[in-house]
């Protein structure tokens, strides 16, 4: 038991602010995917904040700050909805898709890297066992009392 709560705690130990990519944020990077993964050029699907919000798992102000930065920085534009000008979407710019493109990527090179070094085997039993350990996190969340 102590060994599994020593491996759990190595990972928040990790200074995960190393792995930002391109001068922004872990948060801002997941940001930036979500839209990317969910407007490809065959479907221009837009997300408003409440949407990138519940696709996240992330208040919605907090999504506001994120989408603000990124906005700053010409990655996002705001877009009103033509029916209801109280809706906005966000929607990449082009510096934005490129972005997000390139960080697609260089995570998958992350990943790949991983399972080149614990093998084909190894990464498919991590992957079953992740799936249930976050099953199981689920699991006692949602129980009335808590854990």
């Amino acid at each position: 038991m102590d060994e599994l709560l020593g491996a759990f705690q190595q990972f928040s130990k990790m200074n995960w602010q190393k792995l930002t990519m391109f001068g922004l944020k872990p948060s801002e990077i997941r940001v930036l995917i979500t839209i990317r993964l969910r407007n490809t050029k065959a479907d221009k699907q837009v997300l408003t904040v409440s949407e990138i919000s519940k696709l996240l798992k992330v208040t919605s102000p907090t999504i506001t700050q994120m989408v603000n930065s990124l906005l700053s920085q010409g990655f996002v534009v705001r877009t009103s909805d033509s029916q209801d000008r109280r809706i906005s979407s966000i929607v990449l710019t082009e510096k934005g898709e490129l972005l997000a493109d390139k960080a697609v990527a260089k995570i998958r090179e992350m990943f790949k890297g991983m399972v080149d070094y614990l093998g084909q085997e190894q990464s498919e039993t991590l992957i079953e066992l992740l799936n249930r350990v976050h099953a199981y996190f689920e699991q006692i969340q949602n129980q009335p009392d808590g854990y």
